[in-house]
């Protein structure tokens, strides 16, 4: 599933730079959402990879912090400069000059530990007051400017998923219950309309929990059920087979000219299914590790190059929107191998202390 995770990171890179291309920014999220409730429950449910819940937590702040740490401290810089040495207008000092005090804690906090950076998106300021708001657009003051990465309110709704992971994974009936009560929601609120718009759409945790449990659905039911109805020869053509099916979906999504609704929900769906047979695939070829190893640097980083990206195009009087969003996806990929040289895998060594061998 690496490619497949690189491609869903770059898909948020082209959403946000120029357009829905491969399977649009909101799918990817919600894809992302899917892999990683498989994947935890990989971990967690049959590796056992952790000696404790301590060190389940220890490894994933070790696998999101870092990085993260790295880019906003260097976007903090980037504006800094544009703002004090260069004199232009940064939005970001604009919210915090601009924000009651209680709004300014919340983002800072929330720029620190990433926590609660979903939770903005459902906040603004009213009256100079912070105020929970059902659109964050209609704010006096649009808070989410004021987040160094604004792009890591995922990481917000990633990090509510493994603070309850290792109890509830474990408990398939738990997990089942969780899922349909996930998923009457998201009805609900589709019902009386607030599902159908941003943020409730793909931001709201309670309702985004259902992928992460599909995703553990996938790797508790449908994975064992794949290897026990097939031989091992089969299961590695399969595999072969279902990964480069998804990668060609994921590529040519965007083409297919079918209604949104139907064509998502069919996406979602041969995914649920082909997912375990794409993580034998990856678990078989550290070529496709590797490339998925570049996704979160990618995602994390993508804003940060767009932003400078777009002060030198303009510097050139580029205005062609293709052109700016090549050179932000190439950009983001060199940064994103550098940052996994420098950081990831320096943490990487650090982060295997907290497994347990196999």
């Amino acid at each position: 599933m690496g490619t497949l995770r690189t491609l869903f990171a770059l898909a948020v890179v082209f959403a946000h730079s120029y357009g829905n291309l491969f399977v649009g920014g909101r799918n990817a999220v919600q894809l992302f959402y899917m892999i990683s409730g498989f994947l935890i429950s990989y971990v967690i449910v049959e590796r056992k990879t952790y000696s404790s819940i301590k060190s389940f937590y220890i490894n994933r702040y070790l696998r999101l912090y870092p990085i993260y740490f790295v880019v906003a401290s260097s976007t903090l810089i980037t504006y800094s400069i544009a703002a004090f040495g260069l004199g232009k207008k940064v939005e970001f000092f604009n919210v915090y000059w601009n924000a009651p005090l209680v709004a300014n804690a919340l983002l800072g906090f929330s720029n620190i530990f990433i926590f609660l950076q979903d939770w903005v998106m459902f906040s603004g300021v009213e009256h100079n007051q912070l105020v929970f708001l059902k659109d964050f657009f209609k704010s006096d003051i649009v808070l989410y400017k004021g987040l160094l990465v604004p792009q890591a309110w995922t990481l917000g709704v990633e990090l509510s998923f493994y603070l309850i992971a290792p109890f509830i994974l474990p408990k398939k009936r738990i997990v089942l219950n969780l899922l349909a009560l996930s998923i009457v929601l998201r009805i609900y609120l589709i019902y009386i309309g607030l599902g159908r718009q941003d943020p409730w759409t793909y931001r709201f945790f309670p309702t985004e929990l259902s992928l992460f449990l599909l995703g553990a659905i996938s790797h508790q039911v449908i994975l064992p059920f794949y290897i026990k109805i097939f031989s091992k020869e089969r299961v590695e053509k399969y595999s072969t087979f279902s990964t480069y099916l998804l990668i060609l979906i994921t590529l040519v999504f965007w083409l297919i000219p079918v209604n949104e609704l139907i064509k998502t929900v069919a996406l979602f769906t041969i995914f649920l299914f082909q997912m375990p047979l794409a993580f034998l695939f990856q678990s078989k070829r550290d070529w496709d590790k590797w490339v998925g190893d570049l996704s979160y640097p990618i995602y994390i980083c993508h804003m940060l190059v767009i932003y400078v990206t777009g002060f030198f195009m303009g510097k050139l009087g580029i205005e062609n929107n293709i052109v700016i969003s090549l050179t932000v996806v190439a950009l983001s990929i060199c940064f994103s191998i550098a940052l996994n040289a420098y950081i990831g895998k320096p943490v990487e060594a650090l982060r295997s202390r907290f497994r347990v061998a196999h």
